[in-house]
């Protein structure tokens, strides 16, 4: 039934844009948001997701008074650009158990203004959108509301508003150097290494930062000594292999940095 709602809601003519990257970070704030001042961050959780390639920064805010309100904010920034994205959002209805009444979808980028292209509704299909996600260029957003619909809507709103003052760009690249190149160069050009065997990679960033990792084979993992450092162990498949780390401070947009190492 999601597929019907959203081809009649135009989805498939919409994730056939072309659409830029945005260029510089997002980080969230309630205080620079009106809907949201009386908000706080009750709990936040970063994470990487593989397939397709996202950030993902997930957000349970409360409201200082009516402790019984609650709302779930998620920026996706898709690394691989809009039609990640849009891949996400038709995903995004099957996170719910119960199915949402047919005729209250809405395209949130029509009725609500918000993005490219969006989907909303309320469970009881009158009212204020509980739920509500939008895409603007290569970043998903989705709000789920428990007796705040109003602040939903209001906040879409404003946070398409300030995703569309971000400057904008093409494919991201990897960062031309960085502390990982630097643990690469100490080992040699490129690092060679029997299977098993380890690299140390150092200081790959500063507290509160969030570091991810991605190797086609073998893992990276954090120094039993010293929990500030890393090191990469060696997978059994050999040839060219390369590790890449995702570094990412408050906001969405991460810096990738790209190591290649030689397993003999």
């Amino acid at each position: 039934m999601t597929a019907e709602i959203l081809g009649r809601l135009g989805f498939d003519a919409a994730s056939k844009q072309e659409r830029p990257y945005i260029a510089e970070d997002f980080v969230f704030d309630p205080a620079r948001f009106p809907s949201a001042r009386a908000l706080r961050v009750a709990h936040e959780e970063v994470m990487l997701e593989e397939t397709p390639l996202a950030l993902v920064r997930e957000l349970h805010l409360e409201p200082s008074e009516r402790r019984h309100a609650a709302i779930r904010l998620s920026l996706v920034l898709c690394w691989n650009g809009f039609r990640d994205a849009m891949s996400l959002l038709a995903r995004f209805p099957s996170r719910f158990q119960r199915a949402f009444p047919a005729t209250a979808a809405v395209n949130a980028a029509e009725r609500y203004g918000t993005g490219d292209f969006g989907l909303a509704w309320s469970w009881s299909g009158e009212g204020e959108p509980e739920v509500l996600a939008f895409v603007l260029n290569n970043v998903l957003v989705t709000l789920e509301g428990h007796d705040a619909g109003s602040i939903v809507r209001a906040l879409a709103q404003e946070l398409a508003q300030a995703l569309r003052t971000l400057r904008t760009g093409g494919p991201y690249a990897e960062a031309p150097s960085g502390r990982l190149a630097q643990a690469g160069r100490r080992a040699g050009d490129p690092p060679r290494l029997r299977p098993g065997a380890t690299l140390d990679l150092g200081v790959l960033g500063e507290e509160g930062m969030n570091l991810f990792f991605l190797a086609s084979s073998g893992a990276v993992n954090r120094s039993p000594d010293r929990t500030d450092t890393w090191y990469y162990r060696a997978g059994a498949d050999k040839g060219r292999q390369r590790i890449e780390l995702f570094r990412a401070g408050k906001g969405i947009l991460p810096v990738m940095e790209r190591l290649a190492v030689e397993i003999d």
